[in-house]
């Protein structure tokens, strides 16, 4: 029969253990509503007291003196954020690029904006009011018709200055969007390293620091919403043969000979898109810096020097600001096509449709001018220019587009015909300008 007292040490130590993993479970259930927690649990071993050796009899039987606790744990399962934090990446990734769809939408999708009965847009209106004005003036003659024209004309150039206007603010908010962005991850890197040396420290001195590790966790998570990375863990010697895990957070789908590290134990980067004057780079292309602790001292193993990413280094909500800021579809040159991005005829952001509209501007404005300009030789009466630029620079554009000074003083009038001898109810060309919508 065993002893009383090792019987009572027994009991007693499974009352401790029954009442540590009665507060662990108290823990996680007054914590389900905490964001970031992550379920614990008791980790406990049997304690054997007594041992064998050479002379042991082979009939004496060993019994456990009850459960010892070896420490607290997290269930967690590293596949588990691994595969979440990539599909986080391309959930960053497609929120970013819809909301920008969406800002577009909200500026140029016209249906059903206009006054026509067939729920046509703003600009297509006010086109099909200025055709309209031209039909009647081909059928009764240009002479009460011409104010009519002009204030029109007029009016659709002001339809274009508020597109113009407005796809100018929208690169203005996403311009601020990606600073704020970069200042975040800024902070997020920061705090990575912060909690790395806290959660070593803890390790020192035997503290699991589960918490700090929740707090890693959700910022990670966060992270791998605005870039592609991957997480790795490792441990190394902390002096004097002690070992302590180190955390490190690398840019994912660089060459295995060419990584760039974001988070190195006590070590982090910050990234970049602005120069030393505060403007933004051209391409809005992202640098990070080499890895530095919390006294701005460079890593003494890892000497890793600033690097630029290019269109298809990056991947996240980060990457889709950028193609949102940067991209210009079928406008893009074929030195951007040849040494930036092979896919950048197929991408479309902002300045894509700042081209559309400047080109349907410019189009129209050149057609136009055009038909008025047939340089007749002696020129004809009202000759000239119906469109220029408000700003003199030549370039006709969707924010510059104005009728011609001449045209609103009335030295220039649209043409009715081109022929010097025809007759006075030739408006041959009043039938070409139709033809233009």
């Amino acid at each position: 029969m065993s002893s009383t007292f090792g019987t009572i040490t027994t009991v007693r130590l499974g009352i401790y253990a029954s009442q540590k993993g009665l507060d662990v479970t108290g823990n996680n259930i007054t914590n389900i509503n905490t964001n970031g927690y992550t379920r614990q649990r008791l980790d406990q071993i049997s304690l054997v007291v007594s041992a064998s050796d050479k002379y042991g009899s082979q009939y004496k039987a060993r019994v456990g003196q009850g459960p010892v606790i070896t420490g607290i744990s997290q269930l967690r399962d590293p596949g588990m954020d691994i595969s979440y934090r990539k599909a986080n990446s391309d959930v960053g990734s497609a929120d970013q690029m819809l909301a920008g769809l969406e800002d577009l939408a909200g500026i140029l999708d016209e249906v059903g904006k206009g006054d026509g009965e067939q729920d046509d847009g703003v600009i297509l209106n006010q086109l099909n009011d200025l055709r309209d004005l031209i039909n009647q003036a081909l059928t009764n003659g240009i002479e009460n018709y011409e104010g009519s024209i002009r204030a029109s004309a007029n009016a659709l150039c002001t339809q274009f200055h508020q597109y113009a206007k407005a796809l100018e603010g929208l690169m203005e908010d996403y311009e601020t969007q990606l600073d704020e962005d970069t200042t975040r991850v800024n902070q997020i890197l920061t705090e990575l390293r912060d909690l790395n040396l806290q959660i070593r420290n803890s390790d020192v001195r035997g503290d699991a620091a589960l918490e700090l590790r929740d707090q890693r966790n959700l910022l990670l998570d966060e992270l791998s919403g605005y870039m592609k990375i991957d997480v790795t863990y490792k441990m190394v010697d902390a002096g004097g043969g002690y070992m302590v895990e180190e955390m490190s957070v690398k840019l994912a789908d660089r060459p295995a000979d060419d990584p760039v590290y974001l988070v190195q134990g006590q070590y982090a980067a910050q990234i970049s898109v602005k120069d030393q004057n505060g403007d933004f780079v051209p391409n809005y292309n992202i640098t990070v810096s080499g890895l530095t602790n919390k006294d701005n001292e460079p890593h003494p193993t890892n000497p890793q020097t600033a690097t630029t990413l290019g269109d298809n280094d990056l991947y996240g909500s980060l990457q889709s600001l950028r193609d949102l800021l940067t991209e210009e579809g079928e406008y893009a040159s074929k030195d951007d096509i040849d040494n930036v991005d092979g896919n950048a005829a197929s991408k479309r952001g902002i300045p894509y449709y700042i081209n559309q509209l400047n080109s349907l501007a410019r189009t129209f404005a050149e057609e136009m001018n055009e038909l008025n300009m047939p340089n007749a030789n002696p020129p004809l009466d009202g000759e000239g220019a119906l469109f220029e630029t408000n700003d003199n620079s030549g370039d006709i554009t969707a924010g510059n587009i104005c009728i011609s000074q001449e045209w609103a003083e009335g030295t220039v009038k649209m043409l009715s015909t081109t022929d010097p001898n025809a007759p006075t109810d030739d408006r041959s060309n009043l039938a070409q300008f139709l033809n233009l919508f």
